[in-house]
């Protein structure tokens, strides 16, 4: 069964750490944000308290950026990790960009936890920032949008450092045991960057990361935000099929049936991950085929 479908963004605040967690635990920050132990505490603790089934790491957007030279503050447990300052400050400079390192700090930090999480049988869900999300903390996005228009040879060269850095980050978090790679490009959405850059480069871009992870995928599934999924079936990147489930499941519980029976399954959208503690009222997951 093919199907259109609206999806809209609620911005809902089911991603927020409550306070009630950080006082019966005694979580400090950062250091959930930095620390393998603690991240994995919080995301138990979060899953417990949103009766989930899916624990979910890391609890920032910035983690990729910082790993490829992005300066992060890391804030407090109000004000979550955000840039410092920008890793290129020069549209030449991009052309010096180097692949993500993995090896070092909170980006270790957090694969760790995967693997952690994973050996406690929990089903984890890597959250991976998209092309233009990742930009965007290394590079001013005004010298950026500059760029695209003046100097896209530099521009390709650099987006094709971050898709590689992308794949390598996602393709690492699965064979650490992370069953979900939760895939969203807020900042190169359609309504941010405009039909033709999406078309041309930010979706593109997300086209082509899916498209090399589909591969890779042994076990497990890719979750892409309904944005983006929705955007692809608009512009023709993609068609949906719907699976249909009991509506007394929660959509948690419907991914991980996905991920234990149905194998042909690599891509889901349409939905939010953060929905995932709630009970299907409409009670369908929708399947993702590229084009």
């Amino acid at each position: 069964m093919e199907n259109n479908i609206n999806f809209k963004c609620t911005s809902d605040k089911l991603e927020e750490i409550p306070q009630s967690i950080i006082e019966n635990t005694g979580l400090m920050f950062p250091k959930a944000h930095i620390n393998m132990e603690e991240m994995s505490r919080l995301a138990l603790e979060l899953k417990k308290y949103n009766n989930d089934t899916i624990c979910r790491v890391p609890f920032s957007t910035t983690v990729e950026a910082e790993a490829m030279g992005a300066k992060i503050k890391l804030g407090d447990e109000k004000n979550g990790p955000r840039v410092s300052e920008y890793a290129f400050s020069t549209i030449e400079e991009l052309a010096c960009v180097e692949e993500i390192d993995l090896s070092n700090g909170r980006i270790k930090e957090v694969l760790n936890s995967v693997e952690y999480l994973s050996d406690k049988n929990e089903v984890v869900a890597l959250n991976v920032e998209g092309t233009f999300t990742i930009i965007s903390s290394l590079i001013e996005p005004r010298l950026f949008y500059k760029a695209i228009r003046k100097n896209r040879d530099i521009v390709d060269k650099f987006i094709k450092v971050i898709e590689d850095s992308i794949v390598k980050y996602a393709v690492e978090g699965i064979k650490r045991g992370a069953k979900i790679i939760s895939y969203g490009d807020p900042v190169g959405a359609m309504d941010i960057v405009g039909p033709k850059i999406y078309k041309e480069i930010s979706g593109r871009s997300t086209y082509n990361i899916l498209k090399r992870l589909e591969g890779d995928l042994e076990s497990g599934i890719i979750h892409l935000c309904g944005k983006t999924s929705t955007a692809f079936q608009e512009i023709g990147l993609s068609k949906a099929e719907a699976i249909e489930y009991s509506s007394e499941l929660t959509y948690g519980e419907a991914i991980n049936d996905l991920i234990e029976n149905n194998e042909s399954v690599k891509i889901v959208g349409h939905r939010c991950i953060k929905k995932t503690p709630l009970k299907l009222k409409n009670p369908i997951v929708w399947k993702i085929i590229l084009n």
